[in-house]
């Protein structure tokens, strides 16, 4: 009997090298995903004295939703697709920077998902119970990606 293989966070996204924001799959269920980046010198976006814009997290919600329907395409057999951030809502951090050596959670709780994969999530980010950051994104992975970036209706 085999068993499935674990699930990785660079097994679950699409982004490849640098633009692989997130370090980490931390805990995932049917509604929510929770995802952990840690803050380096060797951290995207990092300026190595203040650490990463909090903007930056706006990102890192976006891959965390992209986090939840990769685990579900890889335990379907397939390869992570890409997926298109449409916006988000109520942004708001509580502080200009992510400092350096901090370790945030991400958790991206689904509110709306419908037939043609339109999502919609709330999102956070914790630094242990420290809330630092929410905002709500909201987000489309099409069928075929190409045709919808060559402005073809699908």
């Amino acid at each position: 009997m085999s068993s499935a293989p674990a699930l990785t966070i660079a097994s679950i996204l699409p982004h490849a090298g640098r633009m692989l924001l997130l370090d980490e799959l931390l805990d995932h269920g049917p509604e929510h995903v929770t995802c952990a980046v840690t803050i380096s010198n060797d951290t995207m976006f990092c300026d190595a004295i203040n650490g990463v814009p909090a903007w930056v997290g706006l990102e890192y919600m976006a891959q965390t939703v992209c986090a939840y329907s990769g685990i579900d395409e890889v335990r379907a057999g397939l390869k992570p697709s890409i997926g298109l951030l449409l916006g988000s809502r109520r942004y708001q951090s509580q502080l200009e920077w992510f400092a350096l050596g901090i370790t945030l959670h991400i958790r991206a709780d689904l509110l709306l998902r419908d037939e043609n994969d339109l999502v919609a999530f709330q999102c956070s980010i914790h630094d242990g119970d420290r809330l630092l950051a929410r905002g709500d994104v909201k987000a489309y992975r099409p069928k075929d990606v190409l045709a919808v970036v060559r402005g073809e209706r699908i």
